[in-house]
């Protein structure tokens, strides 16, 4: 029986196999040395020792399999997949050709069985190095999406910190006259200028101890419920400091979409053009102009 030989022979067919596996040099089997060469031909002889008394071809799928999961981390190649085989067989094959105690035909079994070997184990290195593959490959394209992302958090974040200077650029605060400070508002009047308009403004009010806030409107482009909303706000901030707000610079238009809409300014005083403005804010101080 070729298992019966199989142990009798078992631990010659280690030493040579395992002596065969590390003598290649360059190979993954030079690298794990002796130990690691050993450990393999003892768990390949062993599987083919179980399959054979077990009449089955299972145990050699396990150790190729661990095999090819041990050592793809130390650079396994298909020229080592190769010489694991070819040296697995032509051992077996040798050691069968010398033995005296085999029936004719016992070799049969073990050459499907080395044939099952060379099938096996070039199907679980393809699998692994294909797996490999793409991992790597998907690896690759995290990387290159997360150097996108922060590019565009970079990119993003410039966008904002521009916008938000332009934004604030265009709502200058003018002190003109001791106790009055001009703003005038040019562009789209939205939710988000609307709060970095009342933070500025506020802050100026309280630093110049402004009394009267004169608001231009005169350009802007659009003005909606949403935009009188805000200014309605922007004046009740204003008179929680104890000043007034006057609105100014009101067209024709301006005037007929608020009646329109229906919208009340909620009692802020309107005047025409900045000057009028500027002459209801004097009086209101009690200042007059001097004459150069």
């Amino acid at each position: 029986m070729p298992a019966a030989w199989l142990e009798r022979s078992r631990a010659g067919l280690v030493d040579d196999l395992s002596r065969r596996l590390s003598s290649r040099i360059g190979s993954v089997f030079r690298l794990v040395g002796e130990a690691g060469s050993r450990e393999l031909a003892e768990a390949t002889l062993a599987a083919l020792l179980k399959d054979l008394r077990d009449n089955k071809r299972e145990a050699v799928r396990g150790v190729v399999l661990d095999m090819v999961q041990r050592l793809a981390a130390r650079g396994l190649s298909f020229a080592d997949v190769r010489h694991y085989v070819q040296s697995t067989r032509a051992l077996l094959l040798g050691a069968i050709d010398a033995a005296v105690d085999l029936q004719p035909g016992a070799w049969r079994r073990i050459d499907d069985w080395l044939f099952d070997l060379m099938l096996v184990a070039t199907m679980h290195f393809v699998a692994q190095r294909e797996e490999a593959m793409q991992e790597r490959a998907a690896q690759l394209e995290v990387r290159q999406m997360e150097s996108q992302l922060v590019e565009l958090k970079a990119a993003f974040a410039e966008k904002t910190r521009l916008l938000e200077l332009i934004r604030q650029a265009s709502t200058p605060i003018a002190p003109v006259v001791d106790g009055i400070v001009v703003v005038p508002l040019v562009g789209v009047f939205d939710a988000f200028r609307a709060e970095v308009l009342t933070e500025k403004l506020l802050h100026a009010v309280t630093e110049a101890r402004a009394q009267v806030v004169i608001l231009d409107i005169s350009g802007v482009p659009v003005f909606d419920a949403e935009a009188a909303q805000l200014i309605i706000r922007l004046g009740q901030a204003v008179r929680l400091l104890g000043s007034e707000m006057i609105l100014v610079g009101m067209s024709p238009d301006i005037a007929r979409t608020i009646v329109e809409l229906g919208v009340s300014l909620g009692g802020l005083r309107t005047l025409g053009s900045l000057q009028a403005g500027l002459a209801q804010a004097l009086a209101l101080r009690r200042l007059k102009i001097a004459p150069l």
